[in-house]
Formats: structure tokens, C-alpha cells, sequence
């Protein structure tokens, strides 16, 4: 016999390195930002030109609150570019109208104002009573097929504010609108009766997810250029929320719009960027502190980490 064979170790066959999947990138990282806050939060990012997205928790249900009124806006501006509707035609508000707030919905006396007005209302000051009336020129069976139309599976359209109120008050018991801002202002219902409400509840109010909403930012920046020029505008002027953009760098121009309930924070923007770069972002937060402001301080943070992890 000759001398022993030196031992071999078993050959390894050595492949291509997999990549890790982009839906992994910035969990840890987003949820370092809520977690120390008693927040959750779902969150999703896309590049407006190529369609890439990552995001954390971004096909569970987010309730849109104000948000619906981008939906809105879409479909009444598509629709005065079909000829559809005349943006110039005239609305009386009356006390009927109002549902409390700002424009028109917290207007004193009655009111004649252009629907093209109205669209601009709803989306720049979170008018209310502007996106029922918006809502009803439209069509709420307009509203409702707006999802399937577009292909976003996660969204369910229901209705405008005053449909989602009245469920509420129907939950509560409350005959009318006047009767439950009667029995909220009395402060008589507990905030667990309140969440317990269908305004709270995915399944009984209009919801999305951050990846749908981000899709459905990239329908509207190409789409049509004068529907796109006009959608820009109104979310570029929006007064309230800006919740994504606190730590934007200055020479980013930003486009939003957020809707807010006890227990939910959301936004919606997109990120132009001078190079040329153009990011639609959606993140919701769900705090259960009184902390609103350490938690949209976050939702910034978690909006400039998206455009970092994406940009890579």
C-alpha cells in the first residue's frame, strides 16, 4: 500500500452572491425612528421615472383620511379635461354644506364659488365640505371604480368626508352631523368609543397602502402634462402637514398632502430633486402617545432614509 492520500475538504460549488431584497432595506432603520416613540409605521418609497420601490410594511392597510382628497382631485381634473365638467360652473354653500374647519367648511354665511375653486380649496387648505361638493359634481360611483380602473389593488374608495362622518355618527348613535359634533364637542364619547368607530376601522373607510399611494403618484406626475401641472400645483401650495418635508433639503421641491386622525399620521409627497431625481414617498404612523410632534419629526426622518436607501 502506498502512503495514505492527503485529505481532501468537499469541493464547494460557488455561486452568483444574492443580492438581499429591496423590500428588507431600512426595516430596522424606520422602525429605530418609532419605535422609542410608542409609534408603528408603515412607509414606501418610488422613483417616478423607472418605477423602483422599497418600503417597510408597505401593503398593509392605511386608513387615508384627508388623503382621499388627492383622489378626488385627480379625477375631477380628469374629468374637466374630458369636457366632463365645466371648472368655471358655480356652487352655492350653504349652512347644509358645512361640516366645521377651514374654507368653506367653516364659512359663516352662504357662498357662490367656482368647482374649480372648490378642487383648489380641498387640496390647498383640507377643505371638507369643498371635497363633498367636489365629490358629488364627480360622482361617487366615480370615486369608487377610481381603483379598479387604475389597477390599485390595495385602495378602497368609499366616499367623501361627509360619508365617512355620517357612519360615524351612525356608530355613535347620534341622529345627524350637527347632533354628533353636539355630542364630540361635549366631549361625551371616550376616545376607545371613538376608535372603536368605522373611521378607525380598515375595512368599514376609505384606505390604501403607502405602495399603492406612491403608484398612484407616479400615474399623476406621468400622466396627462396639463392634469400633472395642476395636481403639482395644488399639492405644492398645500398649508397644513408638511410633515415629510421638516428635514427635506432646501433645494428639494415638495409636494404633499396628509391626513391626520387621533392614532394616524399620514403624507403623502414627492421629492424633486435639482439633478433631476423625482421620489414619490407615503408614510403612516401610528402613534399611541401625545407625542404628534416627535412623531412627524420621525416620519421625516424616515422620509430622507427612503430617498437615501433608494438613491444607492
Amino acid at each position: 500500500m502506498g502512503p495514505p492520500r492527503p485529505h481532501r475538504r468537499p469541493h464547494r460549488r460557488r455561486g452568483r452572491r444574492r443580492r438581499r431584497p429591496p423590500h428588507r432595506l431600512g426595516r430596522p432603520v424606520i422602525d429605530e425612528f418609532f419605535a422609542p416613540l410608542g409609534a408603528r409605521a408603515s412607509a414606501h418609497i418610488r422613483d417616478l421615472a423607472d418605477g423602483r420601490g422599497l418600503g417597510v410594511r408597505e401593503d398593509e392597510p392605511v386608513i387615508l383620511v384627508s388623503v382621499v382628497k388627492l383622489f378626488i382631485a385627480w379625477e375631477f381634473r380628469r374629468q374637466v379635461e374630458e369636457g366632463l365638467i365645466d371648472p368655471a360652473a358655480t356652487v352655492r354653500t350653504t349652512a347644509e354644506d358645512r361640516l366645521g374647519g377651514t374654507g368653506t367648511a367653516g364659512f359663516r354665511y352662504d357662498s357662490q364659488i367656482s368647482v374649480w375653486d372648490l378642487a383648489a380649496l380641498m387640496m390647498e387648505v383640507s377643505d371638507n365640505s369643498a371635497a363633498d361638493l367636489v365629490t358629488a359634481r364627480i360622482g361617487a360611483g366615480s370615486l369608487r371604480s377610481l381603483p379598479a380602473r387604475l389597477g390599485l389593488k390595495g385602495t378602497r374608495l368609499l366616499g367623501p368626508p361627509r360619508s365617512i362622518l355620517e357612519a360615524v355618527a351612525r356608530d355613535l348613535d347620534a341622529p345627524d352631523l350637527q347632533a354628533l359634533a353636539h355630542v364630540l364637542d361635549a366631549g361625551a364619547v371616550s376616545t376607545a368609543e371613538l376608535r372603536a368607530t368605522s373611521a378607525w376601522d380598515p375595512d368599514r373607510t376609505n384606505v390604501s397602502t403607502c405602495a399603492d399611494l406612491t403608484a398612484f403618484l407616479r400615474h399623476v406626475w406621468n400622466g396627462p402634462a396639463p392634469i400633472a401641472a395642476d395636481m403639482r400645483t395644488w399639492m405644492g401650495r398645500q398649508l397644513t402637514g408638511g410633515r415629510l418635508s421638516r428635514l427635506a433639503p432646501s433645494e428639494v421641491r415638495v409636494h404633499g398632502r396628509s391626513g391626520s386622525l387621533p392614532g394616524w399620521l399620514n403624507e403623502v409627497s414627492v421629492w424633486e430633486w435639482p439633478d433631476g431625481r423625482r421620489h414619490a414617498i407615503s408614510v403612516s404612523a401610528q402613534p399611541t402617545r401625545r407625542n404628534f410632534r416627535e412623531v412627524e419629526l420621525a416620519m421625516s426622518r424616515a422620509a430622507l432614509a427612503l430617498t437615501d436607501a433608494i438613491s444607492r
